[in-house]
């Protein structure tokens, strides 16, 4: 019987649960359909318990090394009406580190290569076939090229569309909400506020969330309206500026545009993160609103708790 371990999906989840393993001795293999490692923000935010857990393998401190801290949340309704010190967390690291996703994936990487590992890019998993003694999984690579491999467990870290886990038919229950949303990362001027605070703007149009990535850098988040029920669509620089100018605090002007995107909030759940040799992680087993930064931060500590137990 082998007792290596299939990971699809490398992402940070993925990388997460290889690394984890990795350093326990298991033998791993990652891989992951998209050819290439991912070049957008997406998530930025990484909060102290995801920070503690990381600190065992190394990785903290890199990490720390490329992200901006904040340590305080401002609510602002015209003027500010709280402000949230989050440097009395009790942790070694009492402030929320804001990096890009790229960043991210980078450092884990990087430690996953030190104990021997690394992603398979560009193979995706066709099928999968379990027993009392494994998994056995059908895999295709970037030329087309299939073959069998035999796997002691399976994890599931291939996101909100995962294929393993509509291949075992577990229901992804929950609700859409009613609103769409954007986002995106942008250089800017004229914050009012130093990049260690981030700050939650209300407006009776919608909320609009900055998250500082840097002295000149914001994720910036807002609300689009009711969803039509087709895609949402994102605002451009020009559009984002407008709704800034409305329901900001004034005076902020966008230079720049990194990253934009546009997305439905999604609360769903499956039952069972577990079904015979194969397991569910990250945002294959939950999504929900990206407002609090916790998705990412969630799915790395699913993988955390379950790479010691296997």
């Amino acid at each position: 019987m082998t007792d290596r371990v299939l990971i699809v999906g490398a992402g940070p989840v993925g990388l997460t649960m290889a690394l984890e393993l990795a350093r326990y001795g298991v033998p791993v293999r990652i891989i992951d359909k998209i050819p290439d490692a991912e070049h957008t923000s997406r998530a930025v935010a990484v909060w102290p318990r995801t920070l503690e857990l990381l600190d065992r393998s190394g990785a903290a401190a890199d990490l720390i090394s490329l992200g901006n801290k904040v340590t305080v949340a401002n609510l602002l309704s015209g003027r500010r009406v709280a402000a949230l010190s989050l440097d009395q967390v009790p942790s070694p690291y009492p402030f929320v580190l804001m990096v890009p996703q790229y960043d991210t994936e980078s450092v884990l990487r990087q430690h996953l290569a030190a104990h021997g590992a690394e992603p398979d890019l560009g193979i995706e998993l066709l099928d999968f076939a379990q027993d009392a003694d494994g998994v056995s999984a059908r895999l295709r690579g970037s030329e087309g090229t299939e073959s069998t491999e035999r796997f002691a467990f399976l994890v599931a870290c291939d996101g909100a569309h995962s294929v393993v886990r509509h291949r075992l038919g577990l229901d992804f229950k929950g609700d859409t909400l009613g609103l769409d949303w954007t986002q995106g990362d942008f250089h800017l001027s004229g914050y009012p506020f130093p990049p260690s605070q981030m700050s939650i703007f209300c407006h009776e149009d919608g909320p609009m969330l900055f998250f500082p990535m840097g002295p000149d850098r914001a994720r910036i988040i807002t609300s689009l309206g009711p969803t039509t029920g087709k895609p949402a669509v994102p605002l451009d620089q020009d559009a984002f500026q407008k709704v800034l100018d409305v329901r900001g605090p004034g005076g902020i002007t966008l230079t720049g545009t990194v990253w934009i995107s546009a997305f439905h909030i999604n609360e769903r759940q499956v039952e069972n993160y577990r079904s015979g040799r194969v397991f569910l992680a990250g945002d294959a087993a939950h999504i929900h609103s990206p407002a609090g930064g916790q998705g990412m931060n969630t799915g790395m500590q699913d993988a955390m708790n379950l790479a010691w137990k296997l």
